[in-house]
């Protein structure tokens, strides 16, 4: 017994692969912030492009040279200014809605996103404005996270599904006064 106890003794004294113990230590944690950086980079990317696509419609809708667009066409327009939202047509919703100068009230609640993960489209108000109204336009993108289960992916807010939701919300929302005739 107690040569097997010196034999052991001198096994756990040796230093090769000591390097190993390190990296399999550190490997873990190095992809874990990669993966986190990367993720919140799409992310950031995918929230500029839309903010920016969305003001850009805006004007568009300001100036009329967009006349009195559907939600379909309003969604194209958007999309092809977008860019790099995945299916853009399918998981993109638009709620436009005219702001109350009296009252100054206008939405309240949750932005209505599209749930991929459900055959159903939530309920939204879209309202052409006319001569000098107050319109606020919300927009709200469904998009994956490239890394769902580690890191920055995990934590963010998912919209809500059947299977506890795989997708995050981007919003952006413009307010402008529609320019009379």
């Amino acid at each position: 017994m107690t040569r097997f106890l010196r034999k052991l003794f001198r096994r756990s004294r040796r230093e090769d692969g000591s390097a190993t113990i390190e990296f399999v230590i550190l490997f873990p944690l190095f992809i874990y912030v990669l993966s986190s950086a990367f993720d919140a980079s799409i992310m950031t990317t995918r929230q500029a492009m839309l903010t920016g696509a969305v003001d850009r419609a805006v004007r568009d809708l300001q100036l009329g040279n967009l006349g009195s667009p559907t939600v379909a066409q309003l969604r194209s327009h958007i999309c092809n200014l977008a860019g790099v939202i995945p299916k853009c047509d399918e998981r993109l919703s638009i709620e436009m809605e005219r702001i109350s100068k009296t009252a100054w009230t206008f939405r309240t609640g949750k932005v209505g996103c599209v749930d991929v993960e459900e055959d159903t489209t939530p309920a939204l108000t879209f309202q052409n404005g006319s001569s000098n109204d107050l319109m606020l336009l919300t927009v709200c993108a469904a998009a994956r996270p490239i890394v769902p289960n580690t890191g920055f992916g995990l934590r963010m807010p998912k919209i809500n599904g059947v299977n506890g939701g795989k997708y995050y919300g981007i919003v952006a929302m413009s307010a402008y006064v529609v320019e009379p005739a």
